[in-house]
């Protein structure tokens, strides 16, 4: 099977100078010679077909360097931002694991106690069971990012009921926000006659699940909304929280691996910025596609639509 010949950027440049002066060179004595046969007048000619082939072709190769350069700078800032982003996620994942790591083992060298009471032993346990939990979804988050990395996860379809999903990730997390003294509310659902689709439940809840987590964990007080409806063949769910928003200038990243609303947050709040990274994959494998409306101090509204599919293919 043959290979396509790829030009070099200075294969290509060198080419385009020979091929521009040589037909310059044909077509312009072509037609010089047509106009006179002064051999005066054709040497001036000349003298002035020269300079102008010297200024068009420096200004022409100026525009294409500096296009070049461009492309060449963006790359490097642009590798520069992901390396700057993977040291933050590796310093992030270090302290995520330290942390539960940490609360397990003191936690259980304590209830060696014998002097513990009932509701001691049970208040340590509930601290290593939420620990362990934590250190759980960190590697669900790794294995997953490796898994899409390499192809590995498939869609797996089944109905499912969109408002029965919503109802229950209501009933699941609002002991949580009620806790932490948040609103938590179903803003609306999808028309009963139409609420069941085929689709990819288990990735439609991990999503949700990323979205819900994030606004808990961003929101010190205000509502949290969730919802889905029906519109122009798609379903559309959404999130809305009143938390800390996300600042302007990362809005356009805030899908990118490894990027939280505020690196600097990262350690008043737990996680290594692999959430939203991983629900856009898994809406993209459904089909869909996610937009988020932020304004720092205002809130966030995390919006995704999936295509209905009333019968599986």
């Amino acid at each position: 099977m043959g290979k396509i010949l790829k030009f070099r950027f200075e294969h290509g440049i060198t080419a385009a100078y020979l091929i521009i002066g040589c037909l310059w060179i044909l077509f312009s004595d072509y037609f010089v010679e047509g106009f006179t046969d002064d051999k005066e007048v054709l040497s001036k000619i000349q003298t002035y077909k020269g300079w102008f082939y010297v200024v068009f072709t420096g200004i022409l190769f100026f525009l294409f360097l500096k296009g070049h350069l461009k492309r060449l700078r963006a790359a490097e800032a642009k590798a520069k931002e992901s390396d700057r982003l993977k040291t933050a996620f590796l310093a992030n994942v270090s302290h995520e694991v330290r942390t539960p790591m940490n609360a397990i083992l003191g936690f259980s060298e304590l209830l060696k106690n014998p002097e513990l009471t009932g509701e001691q032993h049970k208040e340590y346990l509930d601290i290593i069971e939420k620990s362990g939990e934590r250190m759980l979804l960190l590697i669900n988050d790794i294995v997953a990012i490796s898994k899409l990395d390499t192809g590995q996860i498939t869609t797996y379809y089944t109905l499912t009921d969109v408002n029965e999903l919503i109802e229950h990730l209501h009933s699941v997390y609002l002991p949580i926000t009620d806790e932490k003294g948040l609103a938590f509310k179903i803003s609306e659902t999808a028309p009963k006659e139409k609420c069941k689709v085929y689709t990819d439940k288990e990735k439609l809840v991990s999503v949700l699940t990323h979205l819900l987590k994030n606004a808990i964990k961003y929101s010190a007080d205000g509502t949290i909304e969730i919802g889905v409806s029906l519109e122009k063949g798609h379903y559309r769910f959404s999130v809305k929280d009143d938390g800390i928003g996300i600042p302007e200038e990362r809005i356009e990243n805030i899908f990118e691996r490894f990027v939280q609303a505020d690196i600097r947050l990262s350690r008043a709040h737990e996680g290594i910025g692999l959430g939203l990274s991983i629900s856009k994959a898994y809406i993209e494998m459904l089909g869909g596609n996610i937009t988020v409306e932020s304004k720092e101090g205002l809130g966030s509204k995390f919006t995704f639509r999936i295509p209905v599919k009333e019968n599986f293919d």
